[in-house]
């Protein structure tokens, strides 16, 4: 699976939510059945 993922073969979506503010109604939405694959809320920035 790993050969297929790193060959672009396998798509995956997700909903990506900045702020924790902004998370409750992200919650309700996700349990309307509004989100797309991978819920995640971002509460920093990301550093590598």
């Amino acid at each position: 699976m790993l050969e297929w993922f790193t060959a672009g073969k396998i798509k995956y979506r997700e909903d990506v939510v900045g702020g924790l503010e902004h998370a409750p109604n992200a919650f309700i939405g996700l349990l309307q059945g509004k989100d797309f694959g991978n819920f995640v809320v971002q509460v920093g920035a990301i550093t590598k």
